[in-house]
């Protein structure tokens, strides 16, 4: 099995320990396994402040247990030439960030506020395709790395009509 491959499993199987035994999130675990199936490498593609921006169904993992797992969704802008990103975790933890692009890596620098505390982490994104986000992520207080798991949400998804929608053959 190829790099690609393995490191398309290895997003899988890390997305599916966030997303097990959640049954609001089936749909979106068969989602994964289907990208797990169907993704191809796409040699000619690299990331940039641009194609990256999206939201992203994101599943991920804690640092401070083995069994501590979330879901929730991070859009990602360029406003004034700066990634700009913010989190809804498990629907209703807000989280803000900045960043940049680098080696063909989005790295964001991100604060929330939790028990009347401000929390800041850096997070570090590798695009494997322009659909699968593979992110180790740490904070001030973290003893270790975490994980999050990304898929980008299709215009479909998010109920937006495709570009092609405004054009015709003719």
């Amino acid at each position: 099995m190829g790099n690609f491959h393995q490191e398309v499993k290895h997003w899988y199987n890390k997305s599916k320990l966030a997303l097990n035994y959640r049954d609001s999130k089936k749909k979106e675990l068969l989602k994964r396994l289907r990208l797990l199936e169907f993704s191809e490498p796409t040699p000619d593609f690299s990331i940039n402040m641009v194609n990256i921006c999206g939201v992203y169904n994101i599943a991920g993992g804690n640092p401070d247990s083995n069994e501590s797992y979330y879901t929730g969704l991070l859009n990602i802008d360029l406003v004034s030439n700066q990634i700009e990103a913010s989190w809804l975790i498990e629907g209703e933890q807000q989280q803000t960030g900045y960043g940049f692009v680098f080696n063909n890596t989005l790295v964001i620098h991100f604060n929330y506020i939790a028990d009347d505390e401000l929390f800041n982490g850096i997070v570090a994104y590798k695009f494997i395709t322009p659909d699968i986000v593979v992110g180790k992520w740490t904070e001030e207080i973290a003893l270790e790395n975490a994980f999050e798991m990304g898929r980008k949400l299709s215009p479909d998804e998010l109920g937006e009509p495709y570009p092609e929608d405004f054009f015709s053959a003719n």
